[in-house]
């Protein structure tokens, strides 16, 4: 309707330019017309001006609603009244256009911001680098995994992660690496992705950063679960025989050694025969003697083993709501006497203090009083003993629980194990407490973490979820 409008004012310019230059050749022939031949020649020169502006004017038009479109600017308007009846329609068009282009664009602005929003909130890890290394995506979950609050380069990386930088320059897409990682929420076990992306004439890069520290966990628990069956099984099949034996052997023996007393009483009157009487007697107290520890030593390895089937046998938890602060106050009544006992001052800070936790009375409550009697053994020798509890709110949907000590610290060769199942620092531990500590915080959706400097004390870190 636009051009048919066009073409037709069109054709009414030319056509009454035509009609002027028709009547000035006729006006010419006749010299008294000299004034309106020089009028109707300013007419035609009038005429032929304005259909120019005419058609330049729609050129004018074109280029400008053209370059908007080509620079993205589509705040342009269009007058829709004053132009002529073609102009106001080629206006409402061109208007009509750039209404869809801005419709257009907020829908990519929106999906753009979606999508930006949801790789923030995701939990893997994700870094975008060009060919150039500089960075251009880095979301939430990889500053967490990686300690790196802003990176732009990878560069930035070459002192943290030189394996990362290797990996990153040499090894092919979708290949895959692990990396250990120390941070403030523990240690992390990161296995990176590769993958690359061709989009117009660049190429990117995407690293892909999973913590799989729990799933190592689990799998590391399966397995040190699967051989004490086996082990416990094994052991108390074979040696619960050899006990049940002993005890019946030194029965006897004792029902023997009385016989040979009563014997040694009715040849005393012989020298010789006493002689031989007493060795007898020494000889059966030997036997009854090593027969009571070989008894004596079984029934403390089946008591030993039976305390490691604990590893394998721990409950479902039983979910429930639970104040915090109540549960750890009836902790700390539960060991006042030791903590009295050792001098051992206690700093307790629940923020907030209605702060609650889903978990199993019993089973969290196990696990603060073997946390508890570390520290209280960790403490042995030092001076000014301070035993802190804390309790706060950290990330979203969870709390964090501090119990920390000043004692003598953790070794760093200990650090490495010791959450291992039998292995203890203790003279006389059974080394299961942290094993079922951890087992039971994987239970609950959660997790342990330790952190210590040798003769500065340690701090273990429970992470509940609410």
């Amino acid at each position: 309707m636009v051009y048919k409008n066009y073409k037709l004012n069109l054709l009414l310019r030319i056509s009454f330019l035509q009609i002027s230059l028709l009547g000035l050749i006729w006006l010419v022939q006749y010299p008294q017309y000299l004034v309106t031949s020089i009028g109707l020649g300013g007419l035609i020169v009038f005429q032929f001006v304005s259909l120019l502006n005419y058609a330049d004017r729609t050129n004018r038009m074109f280029v400008k609603f053209l370059d908007a479109i080509r620079y993205d600017d589509f705040s342009q308007t269009y007058h829709t009244r004053g132009l002529g009846k073609s102009f106001d329609e080629l206006n409402r068009e061109f208007n009509k256009v750039m209404s869809k282009f801005r419709e257009i664009r907020a829908e990519k602005e929106a999906q753009y911001h979606y999508l930006r929003t949801l790789v923030q909130h995701i939990g893997t890890g994700l870094l975008v680098f060009d060919a150039n290394e500089e960075v251009q995506l880095y979301n939430n979950a990889a500053k967490r995994l990686m300690g790196i609050p802003r990176l732009q380069s990878l560069d930035q990386l070459l002192e943290d992660f030189p394996e990362l930088i290797v990996y990153t320059r040499e090894n092919q897409a979708d290949d895959r690496i692990m990396i250990k990682v120390q941070h403030l929420e523990g240690t992390a076990n990161l296995a990176i992705r590769k993958t690359s992306l061709k989009l117009i004439q660049e190429t990117f890069t995407i690293l892909s950063i999973q913590d799989i520290q729990n799933e190592l966990e689990d799998k590391e628990m399966e397995a040190w679960q699967n051989l004490i069956r086996v082990l416990t099984h094994e052991i108390i099949n074979s040696v619960t025989p050899i006990a049940s034996l002993s005890a019946t052997i030194s029965q006897d023996l004792g029902y023997l050694k009385e016989d040979a007393q009563a014997l040694l009483a009715q040849v005393n009157h012989a020298e010789e025969e006493s002689r031989e009487g007493s060795e007898m007697e020494e000889s059966l107290h030997d036997v009854h003697f090593a027969v009571q520890t070989i008894q004596k030593r079984s029934e403390g390895l089946i008591k030993f083993v039976r305390d490691f089937r604990k590893l394998t046998r721990i409950p479902k938890p039983q979910l429930e709501d639970l104040v915090l602060v109540d549960l750890v106050e009836s902790v700390i009544f539960l060991q006042k006497e030791e903590l009295k006992k050792h001098e051992i001052q206690l700093n307790l800070s629940i923020i907030p203090p209605d702060a609650h936790i889903r978990a199993d009375r019993g089973l969290i409550e196990q696990v603060l009083i073997n946390l508890i009697k570390n520290a209280v053994h960790a403490m042995e020798g030092s001076e000014q003993r301070q035993l802190n509890i804390k309790a706060y709110p950290a990330q979203a949907g969870q709390i964090w629980m501090e119990v920390s000590d000043n004692g003598k610290g953790i070794a760093p060769d200990a650090m490495k194990n010791i959450f291992v199942p039998f292995f203890t620092t203790k003279r006389t531990g059974s080394g299961i407490g942290l094993s079922l500590s951890r087992q039971v915080m994987r239970l609950h959706g959660g997790s342990i973490h330790v952190q210590s400097t040798l003769g500065t004390g340690a701090t273990f870190t429970l992470k509940f979820l609410t």
